[in-house]
């Protein structure tokens, strides 16, 4: 485990104070813990945060299907397609 751990804060107890320590006195360590930090904070802001949890409802839920209209556009779009437009009924 290391420094990349540790930016993120799952660098276990007694390792994270260890490292703590050494952090004071390197400031080359405490640099690239900065970079690090920097990237960590850069890819969380990437990634799509999940939407309120809200029950999933479709358009229209608790209405009756409109079939009736969708059966009559459909009947008129085909009576029209098999005369043709000008064509005597």
């Amino acid at each position: 485990m290391g420094l990349g751990v540790y930016a993120l804060g799952r660098l276990p107890g007694a390792e994270a104070d260890e490292l703590s320590a050494h952090l004071r006195d390197c400031p080359s360590c405490r640099a690239e813990l900065a970079e690090l930090r920097e990237v960590a904070e850069l890819l969380a802001r990437s990634v799509p945060q999940p939407a309120a949890h809200r029950p999933a409802t479709r358009r229209g839920a608790g209405r009756r299907p409109r079939t009736g209209a969708s059966l009559k556009g459909l009947n008129g779009a085909c009576a029209y397609g098999s005369r043709g437009p000008g064509r005597p009924r």
